[in-house]
């Protein structure tokens, strides 16, 4: 039973990855000695990789040619990480970028999961229905496959998982899988992650039945693996490129919550923003802008409520956006359009204190945590830091 290899060492099939991540427009994290940030990858030829960051931020970080850096990144869902050689700087088609060599081995670093194969659509759509110890039915879908077990989500994504399931609980489950073949086996809760469960056989599943299910695991595999040499280009990928030049001339604002006070959003997740829009949608109004280049102000205009900033009183920055970095933005707002509203940078919880030393720095008010999200106090954080401005 061929599994999803700890190790990804061929050549074509690395560079197989890297394309895939251009074809999505995928962010890469990237570390050198204490330093963190997540950049968008732009392209590959089988000798080198890029990726946008600002040549500001590559002095800033002290990269030399031949400096090492740490990439971690997911494809089809599955963590990667690996270690390139920094070679250079470029501007490519008007877009600064980092040039570094393309990897020579992919290491997995979630090979705890139950999760040996991720198909790029049938997952999204295999429905599966599972049990727990109180006979309750649950509708799910599969997010992933496993040799030994599945990963599950609820089809109803308001619901939480963890609420219907505990660690080591029994649970029946079923998929049907194709025509001929309809997976029924018990199994027990192995773990928890973003709103999923893993679910792993127990020793009293037909064995036959799991080696008719793994057989059929290794035909999707052979499937996905076909399609995959069909769209490789030998020649390397520079569409992604392309495309974000191209939608640069074409920014877009959005009032996404109606409601004074307004917040305006940076960010590239459309998903990260309506979560913030609901979360917070009794409180404040929201703007939100998938930012590109240019005056932030004169993007915002059309749906800001007046001249100037209009009435937006706070700007949030996200740590992923499209073509540059929050620190890089805050710096653009404060120093070059003169912004006087408060900023706060938004990310994920990892070094904390250090990156609310460089947010402060870049003359933001203060860096949230917000990955993973807590709602209230997120929204505690807002209302003490609006209020705090409204009264100086």
């Amino acid at each position: 039973m061929a599994r999803s290899a700890a190790l990804v060492e061929e050549d074509v099939a690395i560079r197989m990855v890297l394309q895939r991540l251009c074809v999505e427009g995928a962010r890469l994290g990237v570390a050198f000695q204490d330093q963190r940030g997540s950049f968008p990858i732009l392209t590959e030829d089988g000798e080198r990789l890029a990726f946008r960051m600002e040549h500001e931020a590559i002095a800033a970080w002290g990269l030399e040619p031949g400096d090492s850096l740490a990439l971690k990144f997911k494809d089809r869902g599955l963590e990667y990480e690996c270690v390139v050689a920094h070679v250079g700087r470029e501007v490519m088609e008007g877009v600064e970028a980092c040039l570094a060599t393309v990897p020579r081995v992919l290491r997995r670093s979630d090979m705890h999961r139950l999760a040996d194969f991720i198909p790029d659509f049938a997952a999204q759509n295999q429905v599966a229905t599972f049990t727990n110890t109180r006979n309750a039915l649950i509708d799910g879908l599969v997010q992933s496959f496993g040799e030994e077990g599945l990963e599950l989500v609820l089809r109803n994504s308001k619901q939480d998982v963890r609420e219907l399931l505990r660690m080591g609980e029994e649970s029946l489950l079923d998929v049907p899988l194709a025509a001929n073949l309809r997976l029924r086996a018990p199994t027990t809760v192995a773990y928890f992650g973003e709103n999923l469960v893993g679910l792993r056989f127990t020793k009293q599943a037909d064995g036959a039945l799991l080696e008719r299910y793994r057989a059929w695991i290794q035909d999707q595999q052979r499937l996905q693996a076909q399609q995959d040499r069909e769209a490789f280009s030998p020649r390397g990928f520079k569409e992604s490129l392309e495309r974000s030049v191209q939608g640069a001339a074409l920014p877009s604002a959005r009032l996404l919550v109606d409601r004074d006070p307004v917040l305006l959003l940076l960010t590239e997740r459309e998903d990260f923003a309506r979560r913030l829009g609901e979360a917070m949608g009794r409180k404040f109004g929201l703007v939100t802008l998938d930012y590109i280049k240019g005056p932030v102000k004169a993007q915002i205009a059309p749906v800001s409520g007046g001249e100037g900033w209009g009435r937006v009183r706070m700007v949030l920055i996200h740590n992923q956006l499209r073509l540059t970095g929050a620190l890089d933005l805050c710096r653009q707002l404060v120093q070059k359009e003169g912004c006087t509203l408060p900023i706060l940078l938004l990310g994920t919880e990892e070094d904390e204190a250090k990156k609310r030393h460089h947010s402060v720095a870049a003359g933001a008010v203060d860096y949230i945590a917000v990955e993973p999200f807590r709602i209230l106090a997120t929204l505690r954080k807002l209302d003490e830091t609006l209020k705090l401005f409204e009264g100086a």
